[in-house]
């Protein structure tokens, strides 16, 4: 423990004597950041490092052509759905033109609940392999809707080894070989067994994940503490952890699908409720940038009214990050259940104070403030047109009374919708300008968006986790009788579907209309890659739209 003790503050001071050296030499202003080769794969949640949700690669879907898509195929890959696991299987990645043993193939990797790896043939459906992985622990407590004891974070690919990193509900790190599954990366320790970790990112050759809500445990760790964990898998046969904590126990875990969002300072996460106590470890409804490799924190921003957001549990993670450059700056958008954007410096997250973002919009949703069912529940994404750079919002529950206009207006809303904005420079500070709002979507899952297309699953899952008495605001019209958790999550509330709409004015270009209808999905993103859309769902399907 002492010689790791001496390499990592080792690790510490060569990293700030060398940025202080880069600080030096460096031209005014940040090095913004650059966006890495517009691929037409999509290798991991939100496309790319910054979780952008952006395929700056995908060439045969357009505003001309996505109205021809049609269902290509779906593909039953589990059976094991139970109720109370809201992801039965983990969000789609695509990777092209695998040499596998059976020829060249588009495959489509998904990971099941109960810890199988699947590689379809993203043209066909077909199965082109698979690989399971016992646990051989047993969970410490009983599953719940927020606690599912499965694996549920999304993997992510590094194209160039042909290579897939995944975690297991063990706890562990793995590598599979893309073209057959064969193990490329010895099994290591990430997180605790039955952890709630989330989607995989990969930098440098450092996969980092996050873990949030104490799901995870062990008989020497019963409760799991809010973790960022970073394994550098450079050296495949010896992999290297390590940890930052952002809580001790349950409180103040980094939360929310997207997982570690990268940028000019490390990996940037946002917390869930929990006391704000940096001084004691604690870091609760933040946006935290932890130093690469989770060798420590770099920065931080709590908005100034943090003890608001924790005593209705609003949850800042409940969105995620997202990176972008825009003018001479670096962006970090956050937004949370209590339906405010921020928009930060991302190399100077929140000023002196670390209360001061560059931007802070009024509420967009959630006028009732709960806790559950309203607010923004998912990853938002970016689109840059030209000198316009566009921010995509899924917000759950109707607009905010007092909110702002949007100019393009789709129809009421009164069940969620996705809201679209136009950051705009305004000289002293930034400014977000309202464009748009969808359709209704029961709910709104969080948006993709590809050559002026945004995608977006309207979800049909049930939002109410606490149901109240029959006329009260959280429970949905035509409920009599109390339903369990059960009941509300297998019933769908709508008809799950896939919409395109134009990124430029929330028109409906397309819908899947029924092909997915008495499906429901939660946590999760479609995914535009290879001119295909693909979608999963809860029953254990996974669906592609295309061109026929």
């Amino acid at each position: 423990m002492k010689g790791k003790g001496i390499l990592a503050s080792a690790v510490l001071i060569a990293a700030a004597t060398g940025a202080l050296a880069q600080q030096a030499a460096a031209p005014q202003g940040p090095r913004l950041i650059e966006p890495g080769p517009a691929i037409p794969d999509w290798l991991s949640y939100g496309y790319d490092q910054q979780r952008t949700s952006w395929n700056r690669g995908e060439t045969t879907l357009t505003k001309q052509t996505v109205g021809r898509m049609k269902l290509l195929w779906s593909a039953k890959v589990t059976d094991n759905t139970p109720a109370l696991v809201l992801s039965t299987l983990t969000a789609p990645v695509v990777v092209a033109n695998v040499a596998t043993p059976g020829g060249a193939k588009d495959l489509v990797f998904t990971i099941t609940m109960d810890d199988t790896l699947l590689a379809l043939d993203a043209n066909s459906g077909a199965l082109v392999w698979k690989k399971h992985f016992d646990n051989p622990f047993k969970p410490l407590r009983p599953v719940m809707i927020a606690c599912s004891n499965s694996e549920q974070a999304t993997p992510v690919i590094d194209k160039q080894k042909g290579v897939i990193y995944f975690t297991t509900s063990d706890g562990k790190l793995r590598g599979a070989a893309l073209a057959d599954g064969a193990e490329r990366l010895h099994p290591t320790p990430m997180v605790q067994p039955f952890s709630r970790n989330w989607s995989l990112n990969l930098v440098d050759d450092v996969v980092y994940t996050t873990a949030a809500r104490g799901c995870g445990g062990s008989p020497d760790q019963p409760i799991e503490n809010g973790t960022v964990a970073a394994v550098d898998v450079s050296d495949p046969a010896h992999p290297q952890l390590s940890r930052f904590y952002t809580g001790k126990g349950r409180p103040a875990g980094p939360w929310g699908a997207t997982g570690v969002a990268w940028g000019p300072q490390g990996a940037y996460v946002t917390t869930a409720d929990g006391p704000n106590q940096p001084g004691n470890g604690i870091y609760g409804d933040m946006v935290l940038a932890v130093r690469p490799k989770a060798y420590g924190l770099n920065d931080s921003f709590v908005p100034s009214h943090w003890h608001y957001v924790n005593m209705r549990d609003l949850d800042f993670g409940s969105g995620g990050p997202l990176l972008f450059p825009f003018g001479k700056r670096n962006i970090v958008a956050a937004a949370s259940k209590e339906s405010v954007i921020y928009i930060l410096d991302a190399d100077n997250l929140g000023g002196d104070n670390h209360m001061t973002p560059l931007y802070q919009s009024p509420r967009l949703g959630n006028d009732i403030q709960d806790f559950q069912a309203r607010g923004v529940w998912g990853s938002m994404a970016t689109w840059q047109n030209g000198a316009d750079r566009w921010l995509y919002v899924p917000m759950w529950g109707p607009p905010a009374k007092m909110g702002p206009t949007f100019p393009h207006a789709n129809g009421t809303v009164t069940n969620g919708s996705i809201m679209a904005f136009r950051l705009a420079d305004a000289g002293l500070q930034l400014n977000l300008e309202p464009q748009w709002i969808s359709r209704d979507l029961n709910m709104a899952s969080p948006p993709v968006v590809a050559n002026g297309v945004v995608y977006a699953l309207q979800t049909a899952e049930s939002t109410i986790q606490v149901p109240g008495p029959p006329g009260s605001h959280i429970r949905p019209p035509g409920w009599t009788q109390e339903k369990s958790a059960e009941d509300r999550i297998i019933t769908p509330h709508g008809t799950m579907t896939l919409f395109a709409l134009d990124a430029e004015t929330g028109k409906e270009l397309w819908s899947s209309r029924k092909a997915m209808d008495g499906s429901t999905v939660h946590f999760t993103q479609p995914v535009v890659a290879l001119g295909k859309v693909f979608a999963v769902d809860h029953a254990g399907h996974v669906w592609a739209f295309g061109l026929k």
